[in-house]
């Protein structure tokens, strides 16, 4: 059963109070899909792409409805809905939030946010437009493709940015701090799955179920770990934070750094979920020279930790996208590299990975509403745990997607 936190509840109840006089925008993504890859993630399997080859060929991406509402001068709220195919509750809240932004008396601008919402953890993210979607590709990176599933703020962050054209500076500088509740189990789908090249994101009571596993089956290891894991649960009624900086000057580079902590107790489990001691520090660069070109690089190292050293994991990723003009539309590519190292004391769970992953995209605008996006996506990965589902270790996944996207 999925409980609901009373701040959570409550900044719903107050959003949809606020409905009527929200401004709403929305996306529909419509996929065509082609694809050779091993039982997918999604599919309790061992592939590292949403889609596989039994997949169908047509299918709703995603669907997703935006409200804005200006509440006060300072205040504002906004929650976002989405829905996908593949999405065990089918309609869930991607994020709900509520901020206070005051008129800046000089050179700094602050906010306040808080609800429930996305970290400030991506540069190929465009946080102004719709559902948390990449700019210039179809899939994310495996850094994104994991926060989207298992990282989300359930808590208050405070910004404040110091805007250089009040000093005379050419560069504005950044802070960011938030505390927060949940994300216990985070680090789970990254240790006995794996990391993942794609645009699935979870909402606030999603559920993703696990491999089949003999660890954590009835006569294995750790009995009392489900196989349904709910990502943002709170298990052991402690707080996280995270703190980051950042730097640019105006849209030419842009640069930052992040650090996030759960402080999780990873002795504790409550119904089915373990508490996992994760950690990560990530930074960040985008750099638009001349020539409208855009160059992102974006990397993260952490590592994660459960039981008494039952699981134990060292884990980094970091991918590099190129994009550019190309005919009527903008071209990308982008390259992954992640890798997952354990260190525990159960040797029959092993959860070693090491992989990389190419997508090359290209997107199309029809018209102020409508676009075309192409990708074809290949990753390749060792992952020793494959062995015991009677799996090859070693796999090489590719498909073919293309997206139309409807604006409103």
């Amino acid at each position: 059963m999925i409980t609901t936190s009373r701040p959570f509840l409550g900044l719903l109840v107050f959003a949809a109070g606020c409905a009527q006089a929200a401004e709403w925008r929305g996306l529909v993504d419509v996929r065509a899909v082609d694809s050779d890859a091993s039982r997918s993630f999604l599919d309790s399997g061992m592939g590292k792409t949403r889609y596989d080859a039994n997949s169908p060929r047509l299918s709703i991406g995603q669907a997703v409805l935006h409200g804005d509402a200006d509440i006060t001068d300072s205040i504002s709220g906004t929650l976002e809905l989405s829905a996908d195919q593949q999405h065990r509750g089918i309609v869930d809240v991607r994020e709900a939030w509520l901020a206070w932004s005051p008129v800046p008396a000089g050179a700094w601008k602050t906010r306040v946010k808080a609800g429930f919402f996305f970290p400030p953890t991506s540069v190929e993210i465009d946080y102004d437009s719709l559902g948390w979607v990449p700019k210039h590709t179809i899939s994310s990176s495996a850094i994104n493709s994991w926060i989207g599933e298992e990282l989300r703020t359930n808590g208050v962050e405070w910004s404040a940015r110091r805007l250089g054209r009040y000093v005379d500076a050419p560069y504005d500088v950044g802070v960011v701090a938030a505390v927060f509740n949940g994300n216990d189990p985070t680090g789970t789908l990254l240790a006995w799955r794996g990391w993942s090249i794609s645009d699935r994101i979870a909402g606030r009571f999603d559920t993703v179920k696990l491999p089949d596993l003999p660890v954590y089956r009835s006569d294995g290891a750790i009995p009392r770990q489900w196989r349904d894991i709910h990502p943002f649960r709170e298990v052991d009624g402690r707080l996280g934070y995270y703190a980051g900086a950042n730097f640019n000057v105006g849209t030419r580079l842009e640069l930052a750094a992040l650090h996030y902590d759960n402080l999780a107790d990873p002795m504790a489990v409550k119904d089915g979920q373990y508490s996992w001691r994760t950690r990560f520090d990530h930074v960040s660069a985008v750099w638009r020279p001349q020539g409208q070109w855009e160059l992102a690089i974006q990397t993260m190292r952490g590592d994660t930790l459960m039981g008494p050293n039952a699981v134990a994991l060292d884990f980094q990723s970091w991918f590099a996208l190129a994009s550019h003009p190309l005919g009527g539309g903008t071209a990308a590519i982008r390259y992954d590299h992640f890798r997952t190292r354990g260190h525990d004391i159960l040797p029959a769970d092993p959860n070693d990975e090491n992989g990389y992953g190419v997508a090359l995209a290209y997107d199309w605008p029809l018209s102020d509403s409508l676009s075309l996006m192409s990708e074809a996506l290949l990753v390749r990965s060792d992952r020793s745990a494959r062995r015991l589902l009677a799996e090859l270790p070693q796999q090489t996944e590719r498909s073919f997607t293309v997206s139309l996207r409807w604006r409103f």
